[in-house]
């Protein structure tokens, strides 16, 4: 299962990059306040990321590490 990235929109609270699982949608990462979080399917809540880091790249790397196994 090969996990993807699509820039989809820029706004003034942030970017918002949409994930994909061999080309359809499967989550969503929102940059606020320099902390991209990764979201599954559509379930962001306030505080409940499945996963978050600083950097975009390293989040890239620890989403397709833990999401590319599962088929």
């Amino acid at each position: 299962m090969a996990i993807t990235f699509q820039l989809d929109s820029t706004t003034a609270e942030g970017t918002f990059i949409r994930v994909l699982r061999d080309g359809r949608p499967f989550g969503k990462i929102l940059d606020a306040m320099g902390l991209y979080r990764f979201y599954e399917a559509d379930h962001e809540k306030l505080g409940t990321a499945d996963l978050k880091d600083a950097n975009l790249d390293r989040l890239k790397t620890a989403i397709q590490s833990r999401y590319e196994r599962r088929g």
